[in-house]
């Protein structure tokens, strides 16, 4: 189903043109299902050899997990990174020769996370400046196009073709001047000697010219640009037609934030929250200002919490009392959701399609002291061996309402990328509806401000459920602090700026449906 590339189309009349669910509560789908092997309890007894993923199958779960067709890249880039830890070089332009590296592996189609993970040198740093590469490098994402677009008339001719990746330099020069309020000198300095560093020495010149000028003209030549400037044309198209333009200014302005880290207890959050000097949010979470290292926090090394946004800590405790219950948590990597649904007491089988992403799920729940039935397979061609109460699925989406914890998605997320990840959607969830008991209740989630990976998906999908399956409302009561997000279906739809008093919170869509008695 491919997409025009500016104006995303409605899907919701090709999904209802697929065939018909033929699925009656606790019966099998009718797509053939091979029985994937397990990667055994967490912590417990030898590893089982995991089967090979299948090929072109995106990888599903939560925060940066969610699957990733190719898409295009911002700044689109073919040339590498001139690598750091020359000798002699000035420890002034050793973190942003990192940071450098990592913005370009970036522009070249990899995740954020998955950047700073693989490169080497960042190790080699110390920990305050990790910390500036950390937010050097998110903040140059998440303002790219306001800071491209103050620094190109400061120029004959945007460097191109093998000088293409000067233009990150510049932009992380005019981020550390604009935005991060960098010594002036020192962002100059810095800015010209990288340029040399890369070897773009023929570039030096015209980098000190740019630098100069912004250092006199630069805070009112970016006070001319706004937030939405930073979107992608298809996604401010599509924020617009579904939420409106003063809307999609309020979401997009909170997204260019640097995000709070939200902390999941197995119990006793407020306990914690004194603990760590921290305020609760909805009963669940805890939220307080940090930008180091969250291991060295109380109560990490002890299995005590995990870091999950607010919002996102809300779609598993919407099935209400599952003690002793057989739950699936369907793209469960890398966990958060997964540690809920076991802390609650309900017996757990977290399925994801990672390899990568399974071994994260197994460290997190080891260290949790948490225990599930994990297993490394395709949802959409797994069999459980029994039908199981409820079922969570935190599909793979475009996590378009995750912009500020992961602003690398500006740049790769395109209008096309939808297309393909309804496909996935619909195949998860009409097969895991199949999984269920009768009476038995799945939770769909997507961290996706995208209508047409929610509300659009959801509708198709029960138009085409012959009954069968229903939309069951979720409560005032259940949603308690997101309760002003429940649709008139009882459906929930959180935008991020509905909660800029609390600091704002990842976008979502969240909807319970129920098999019929």
């Amino acid at each position: 189903m491919p997409a025009d590339s500016t104006t995303p189309k409605s899907k919701r009349t090709q999904l209802t043109n697929r065939p018909k669910l033929s699925l009656a509560p606790g019966t099998d789908s009718q797509r053939p299902k091979p029985r994937a092997k397990s990667a055994g309890k967490t912590g417990t007894g030898p590893r089982h050899d995991n089967p090979k993923k299948p090929r072109g199958v995106p990888q599903g779960g939560e925060g940066a997990g969610k699957a990733r067709p190719a898409t295009a890249a911002r700044p689109k880039s073919k040339h590498p990174a001139h690598k750091s830890g020359k000798p002699g070089q000035k420890r002034v332009v050793a973190a942003r020769q990192v940071c450098f590296d990592i913005l370009v592996a970036v522009a070249e189609g990899a995740q954020l996370d998955a950047a700073m993970n693989a490169n080497a040198d960042l190790g080699d740093l110390d920990d305050r400046d990790r910390r500036f590469v950390q937010l050097l490098a998110a903040t140059c994402l998440r303002r790219w196009g306001q800071l491209e677009k103050t620094i190109a008339p400061l120029m004959a001719r945007r460097p191109f073709g093998a000088q293409e990746n000067a233009n990150v330099i510049l932009v992380m020069g005019a981020a550390q001047l604009l935005i991060l309020k960098t010594d002036a000198h020192a962002a100059v300095d810095s800015t010209v000697e990288l340029m040399r560093q890369a070897g773009f020495d023929r570039l030096t010149g015209m980098a000190n010219a740019v630098m100069r000028r912004l250092t006199r003209e630069g805070e009112a030549r970016f006070a001319t640009t706004k937030a939405t400037d930073n979107l992608p044309e298809w996604l401010q198209t599509s924020w617009h037609a579904a939420y409106g333009a003063d809307a999609t200014a309020s979401l997009t302005s909170l997204s260019m934030n640097v995000p709070p880290l939200d902390i999941t207890l197995k119990t006793s959050p407020e306990t914690w929250a004194e603990r760590l000097q921290g305020k609760v949010i909805n009963n669940l979470s805890i939220r307080r200002e940090f930008d180091g290292d969250v291991t060295q926090l109380d109560g990490f090394a002890e299995g005590e919490w995990w870091v999950q946004d607010a919002a996102a800590a809300l779609p598993a405790t919407l099935f209400g009392d599952i003690a002793g219950m057989q739950v699936i948590d369907l793209c469960a990597a890398p966990g958060g959701k997964t540690a809920q649904l076991i802390a609650a007491g309900a017996q757990v089988t977290a399925i994801d399609n990672g390899r990568k992403r399974i071994d994260r799920l197994r460290r997190n729940l080891k260290r949790l002291k948490l225990d599930a039935d994990i297993v490394y397979g395709d949802g959409r061609t797994y069999r459980p061996d029994a039908s199981v109460d409820h079922v969570l699925l935190d599909a793979p989406c475009s996590a378009t309402g995750t912009i500020r914890r992961r602003p690398d998605i500006l740049g790769r997320r395109t209008a096309e990328d939808i297309s393909a990840l309804q496909e996935v959607q619909w195949d998860l969830t009409t097969t895991a509806l199949g999984w269920l008991k009768p009476g038995g209740s799945m939770v769909y989630a997507t961290c996706s401000l995208q209508p047409e990976e929610g509300e659009e998906m959801i509708a198709a999908i029960l138009a085409r459920a012959d009954g069968s399956y229903m939309l069951d409302p979720i409560t005032p009561e259940q949603a308690g602090t997101f309760a002003p997000s429940i649709t008139e279906e009882g459906a929930i739809r959180i935008v991020p700026s509905d909660y800029a008093a609390i600091g704002g919170v990842d976008g979502f869509y969240i909807a319970r449906l129920k098999s019929a008695q």
